[in-house]
């Protein structure tokens, strides 16, 4: 097993293109979802906005009603709390807190640590609005919340590594159709003395290079997280390990199912991509309806970007957490018997 491990290292050392666009492909899709979906922070799209109306009067009303019709997206919440939580989870780029005050309301602008710009616009706009008299101070404040470090930033670290994790370990799985079609997966199984050390070989190297992918993603986003202790660096590693496995097993069921490539390519293309989409690697799954938000929860990408966001983002190793590393495990697991179940059956048949 170790030996067919370093032949595939080999042979992927030699393919320098391949190896380029391995690596360094998602690296640039992270940076080109990161300035796009990024640019709220900089004011450049229109705001998601947390609204809570702690005052409940016409006055505050009408301030809310203003923000609600002139943002993108509003929800009004039912708690100062409920709000806060939605501008650190990422759900809203920037929370609006308002509470009695005389003569006009008093009104805080919650903002995540990389989005003190997209705050300060939503705070000039109120300014705008109220016109206070110049004696009299300002009644909005902007107040950070959360850890340092730009949320948006890694929650798309985590997506794009995930995705591209999975497309990765798919075009690996390939090679053992061809492996199979040449004959080469029998004679290995024969030196070998069974069939799971050859599968191992390919799935240890392929989950290696879908660790390596990521490492590559977070070493590039290291400057946007918030500081890491000692734990979630080694739960990060871990969640890190365990998507890359993931992706590996369930890319040789996926293949080793099929016939021949004609088959593999477009199925396995259909799965990563159905599997991106409602996992919330190509758009957060907080801004999609109802129906595929709980979808979502049936996919390993939804377990693994939570588990990232809840590790790398608020260092915090709690169920959810837990909950994905078994998810991911089983997938794992899971995908490779399956894989080593259809690999018997071809060859028996």
């Amino acid at each position: 097993m170790i030996a067919l491990f370093l032949a595939h290292a080999r042979g992927f050392v030699r393919d320098l293109p391949g190896l380029i666009l391995t690596l360094a492909l998602p690296a640039l899709v992270y940076l080109m979802f990161s300035a796009i979906f990024g640019a709220g922070s900089r004011g450049e799209l229109d705001l998601t906005l947390a609204i809570h109306d702690g005052a409940q009067t016409p006055a505050s009303r009408a301030i809310a009603d203003g923000l609600v019709e002139g943002a993108a997206r509003a929800d009004v919440l039912a708690g100062a709390a409920d709000a806060e939580r939605a501008v650190e989870s990422g759900r809203a780029d920037v929370g609006v807190l308002i509470a009695p005050g005389s003569p006009l309301p008093s009104i805080q602008v919650l903002a995540a640590s990389g989005r003190t710009v997209a705050a300060q616009a939503v705070r000039a706009e109120l300014d705008a609005a109220l016109s206070p008299a110049e004696a009299t101070p300002s009644p909005v404040t902007v107040r950070a919340v959360g850890p340092e470090g730009d949320m948006q930033a890694v929650y798309y670290a985590g997506a794009v590594s995930v995705m591209f994790v999975f497309f990765a370990a798919m075009h690996g799985a390939m090679g053992a159709l061809d492996d199979r079609r040449s004959g080469l997966t029998a004679r290995l199984s024969l030196a070998a003395g069974s069939l799971p050390p050859v599968l191992g070989a390919r799935f240890a190297w392929m989950t290696t290079v879908g660790a390596a992918q990521s490492l590559v993603v977070f070493a590039i986003a290291w400057r946007a997280l918030p500081p890491l202790e000692p734990p979630s660096i080694a739960a990060g590693l871990l969640t890190l390990v365990l998507v890359a496995a993931a992706g590996s097993g369930l890319a040789l069921a996926v293949v080793l199912w099929c016939r021949a490539r004609d088959q593999a390519q477009p199925l396995s293309t259909v799965v990563v991509l159905l599997l991106a989409a409602l996992g919330g690697s190509m758009a957060p799954r907080f801004l999609m309806p109802e129906l595929f938000r709980d979808l979502g929860w049936l996919t390993p990408h939804a377990w693994a970007i939570e588990a990232y966001q809840a590790v790398l983002w608020r260092g915090e190793i709690d169920g959810v957490v837990q909950g994905a590393w078994l998810v991911l495990a089983g997938t794992a697991a899971a995908g490779f018997m399956i894989a080593l179940a259809a690999e018997r059956r071809r060859r028996l048949g």
